[in-house]
């Protein structure tokens, strides 16, 4: 069967728009027998790739940011074919790319995506939806929240506002409880971050050590801290080297549940799943996706 190419036009702020021909063309000229279709609106990469995969076409191929990936591995994970997923990268962050090894430039993308090599990867569950790089509840994935409704900066930009912006509004820092293979804690927290890969929200490195086929996740939590603590504490999570400081804990772990009375926000691969979920139940799937490489 025919791969299929769907390109999300909205990723990278407009670039999956100027770009989706050209990666249509591109992938035609290496010799790819590709049918391509564009997205419309959030959730219609899911769809799509869910009724590709059903369809029988393999490879499906992706075009845009980690939200776009997001979608496609839920898409493939519900068609629950074994089709083989493709990425070529024009989003904002691409934490995939990173943690995958893959190049960001979307041609020497097509060229990996026509090789064909796969690499079979962990694929996180969070109740019903399923994720590649990490869940984050708390003030990071408020910040996320926040960066989705600023519309004239991109890259990196982004967060940083979206970070100014939740400072001045002030630091939540919720009572939750985590029970998973290293046991039970209790605690106020500014935020939990539960890790396929070692990168999020473009930028930051939140689990240093995490590898997206060791059949694990990094449970990072930091206490509760107000403003001061997390302009401390967010040069560190960019650097990497935030595993040390007093105020965080880090192991690993299988299955993790978390349960909050007052309701997380939460994001998966930076799309925000809840606005205040009170449980969550999070697991590794291992090596439940092949990825082309």
């Amino acid at each position: 069967m025919r791969a299929r190419l769907i390109v999300n036009p909205q990723a990278g702020r407009g670039v999956g728009r100027r770009l989706g021909r050209a990666i249509d063309s591109r992938l035609a000229a290496l010799g790819l027998d590709c049918s391509t279709t564009w997205s419309e609106a959030v959730g219609d990469v899911a769809r799509q790739v869910e009724a590709a995969c059903r369809a029988g076409h393999d490879p499906v191929i992706v075009a845009g940011g980690d939200g776009t990936v997001f979608e496609g591995v839920n898409g493939v994970m519900r068609a629950g074919c074994g089709t083989r997923l493709g990425v070529v990268p024009v989003g904002t962050g691409n934490d995939l790319i990173k943690a995958a090894g893959l190049p960001r430039d979307w041609r020497a993308a097509c060229e990996r995506v026509v090789a064909g090599s796969t690499r079979r990867v962990d694929v996180g569950r969070c109740n019903e939806h399923y994720f590649l790089n990490g869940i984050g509840a708390g003030f990071d994935a408020e910040v996320a929240r926040e960066s989705r409704r600023i519309r004239h900066l991109r890259g990196n930009l982004v967060y940083g506002a979206a970070l100014a912006k939740m400072l001045v509004r002030g630091v939540r820092t919720p009572q939750v409880t985590i029970e998973d293979d290293a046991g039970c804690i209790t605690d106020a927290v500014t935020l939990v971050a539960v890790a396929n890969g070692p990168w999020y929200g473009g930028c930051f490195h939140i689990a240093p050590g995490a590898t997206i086929d060791d059949g694990w996740l990094d449970v990072v939590v930091a206490a509760a801290v107000g403003r001061l603590g997390v302009l401390r504490f967010t040069p560190r999570v960019l650097a990497g080297t935030h595993l040390t400081l007093p105020i965080v804990t880090h192991h690993r772990a299988r299955r993790v549940t978390i349960t909050c009375e007052q309701g997380l926000c939460v994001h998966a691969d930076g799309e925000i799943l809840y606005d205040a979920a009170r449980r969550l139940e999070i697991e590794v799937l291992p090596q439940a996706l092949s990825l082309l490489v």
